[in-house]
């Protein structure tokens, strides 16, 4: 009996719950359709049966309503409330737009402005700016119409009181604008550390736990039309007060990065675009340069390195990450203690030791496989190895030594689908049959399942040419392929002393690269590209800029262009902040006297001999 009547009542309750879900559904459609009629009601009331020319771009076919809105601004104080009073009159004016334009579906309606132009198609997040813009400058008129009237009220004491008030009131503003700004060249660092910090038990927490945001995310905002704040109005008085022009050379300065801040977003857009667009097509050097970006933006406690190399076989679409972990062995690990002094790190018993710092190997590995997996949105890696190596000092021999100590190989559905934060980082290494040294008594070295082949087949053996020549030959005349090989030989003499290695690159296959130099300094170390330009005219700028895309693209710190002639002034005021070196003929030569080779450089010469600029 008991049974039936819970059945009679769970059956009442599924009853009760469906007729509500249907009636809930009929209201929601009666009131979309109740607004749907309003909405149309009101624009025939405001703009009748109003054509949209679309000829014109949206703000010049609704300037009328974005003047009207403009004569509303007021003038405001600064700062955060004025921010957001714009914000919410341009989002106010985009939502009358809608509605003249039939297009209630598109507009922000009570969104945040900022959240609506991540979703809203380009040419509305275009007009966002434009009208914003309008805004701003209708308020910065009024704003100085409003302090003119104020400075014709003083006396010359209350002048200058009130013009100090109105300087510190600028500063505020102004340095508010300054914490909102977000350098877009940042976008495109990448950031390693070679450090290891203490580490303390609690960091496998957060080792173990996903990023909240991927760089699949980021990687769309960086390619979507971003908003660079609005320039700071110069503060100009009458009177030249110190503080004033101080404030004046801030504000340059301010509108001088946001300038330069406009033209960095567009090299983002169409830089982080062709590395989308390349990944979608399995190019190798684009596939790690993606993997590059996943990993960095990968955060972990600053105990623990960032060093890492990677790669990626595109017959078999295998990709391969190499990691440094921390040593675990010959540094304590710790855990926090809660004091009444405060928290205080403290070394782990023999238990803790047994069954915690097995723990710590795992937690990386996994964590980059599945960082990697989860940015894979078009399934370009169908295997993924990740082998990780510690390095310490050798107490057998006093050197540094350098072992692996834990490879995966992991398929992305193996991992995807994992719990991280409630997985036992140990026993789902095991389960994925990962490799590794065991407890981690002592750095037992292990066979990575697969390396990483460091061998760059672009790179072939270099000629001997600087003992070739005789002191009276002309390198503007000289074949270009020497050249390339002399440049070379040049910097290897240049840079052997620092430990650095070149290679020449194949002049079929070199994609922009003659020369790459690597840099062994885990400080001052990287990847620099070479360009050797045989060349009997100026150069010009655009083969600068073809350097700095080169630099980008191969993920180097530097880029160095050789020419036998001289470069152009633009090219010159183009590499500021860059990092590009450029050595025209005379430095060339001088560089070659350093080492003991004298040639020389004659263009006309080589202009006579019919020499093209061919390389």
């Amino acid at each position: 009996m008991q049974v039936v009547i819970v059945v009679l009542i769970i059956g009442v309750i599924v009853f009760i719950f469906v007729i509500s879900t249907i009636f809930e559904a009929i209201s929601n459609g009666i009131t979309a359709y109740q607004n749907s009629r309003k909405q149309k009601t009101e624009r025939i009331a405001k703009y009748g049966n109003k054509l949209v020319d679309f000829s014109k771009t949206l703000f010049e076919r609704n300037k009328d309503i974005i003047e009207k809105f403009a004569d509303k601004i007021k003038p405001t104080h600064g700062g955060y409330n004025s921010y957001y009073y714009l914000d919410n009159e341009t989002r106010d004016c985009l939502n009358e737009i809608c509605l003249a334009e039939n297009k209630n579906n598109i507009g922000p309606n009570h969104n945040y402005l900022s959240k609506w132009q991540e979703f809203a198609p380009a040419e509305w997040v275009k007009l966002s700016h434009e009208v914003k813009n309008r805004f701003n400058k209708k308020q910065s008129e009024l704003e100085e119409v409003v302090r003119q009237i104020e400075l014709k009220r003083h006396t010359k004491e209350e002048k200058t009181k009130y013009i100090e008030r109105e300087v510190s009131k600028k500063r505020k503003e102004l340095n508010y604008m300054v914490s909102r700004r977000i350098d877009p060249a940042s976008s495109q660092k990448i950031n390693r550390r070679n450090k290891q910090g203490n580490i303390v038990i609690e960091d496998i927490i957060k080792i173990i736990t996903p990023n909240k945001k991927t760089w699949i995310e980021e990687e769309s905002e960086l390619v979507q039309l971003k908003e660079t704040p609005r320039k700071f109005p110069i503060f100009e008085v009458e009177e030249k007060f110190a503080s004033v022009l101080d404030l004046n050379k801030e504000i340059s300065i301010y509108n001088s990065l946001l300038e330069n801040d406009k033209k960095t977003f567009e090299e983002n857009k169409k830089f982080f675009t062709n590395v989308r667009n390349g990944y979608k097509k399995a190019e190798q050097e684009t596939v790690v340069k993606r993997i590059n970006y996943v990993v960095d933006r990968i955060i972990l406690p600053h105990s623990i390195p960032k060093i890492w190399d990677a790669d990626f076989d595109t017959e078999r679409r295998i990709a391969l990450v190499e990691v440094k972990l921390p040593d675990i062995v010959h540094n304590h690990v710790y855990k926090n203690v809660q004091l009444k002094s405060g928290v205080s790190k403290k070394p782990l018993n023999q238990k803790e030791e047994r069954e915690e710092i097995p723990k710590i190997h795992p937690a990386i590995i996994l964590r980059l496989a599945y960082e990697i997996f989860r940015n894979d949105n078009v399934d370009i890696i169908k295997l993924l190895v990740v082998n990780g190596w510690v390095e310490f000092n050798d107490p057998a021999t006093g050197n540094t030594k350098k072992v692996y100590t834990a490879s995966l190989v992991i398929e992305k559905n193996k991992i995807i689908n994992l719990n991280l934060e409630k997985l036992e980082p140990l026993s789902a290494f095991a389960n994925l049959s990962g490799k590794s040294a065991g407890r981690l008594i002592d750095v037992i070295p292990i066979t990575p399942i697969m390396a990483l082949d460091r061998k760059d087949k672009r790179f072939i053996e270099t000629r001997e040419v600087l003992n070739q020549l005789s002191s009276q030959a002309n390198l503007a005349s000289m074949d270009w392929q020497d050249f390339e090989n002399l440049i070379a030989e040049l910097f290897q003499k240049e840079f052997s002393e620092e430990g650095m290695e070149i290679k020449l690159t194949q002049s079929s296959r070199d994609k922009g690269v003659d020369a790459i130099v690597f840099n062994p300094d885990p400080i001052r170390g990287g990847k620099y590209v070479i360009q050797a330009k045989r060349y009997t005219n100026t150069v010009d700028v655009s083969a600068v800029r073809d350097l700095v895309a080169v630099v980008m693209h191969e993920g180097a710190s530097r880029g160095i262009l050789v020419t036998t002639s001289t470069f152009g002034a633009d090219a010159y005021a183009f590499i500021q902040n860059k990092p590009i070196t450029l050595l025209d003929g005379a430095k060339l030569l001088g560089l070659l006297e350093k080492h003991g080779y004298k040639f020389r450089i004659n263009l006309e010469e080589a202009k006579k001999l019919n020499i093209n600029d061919n390389n």
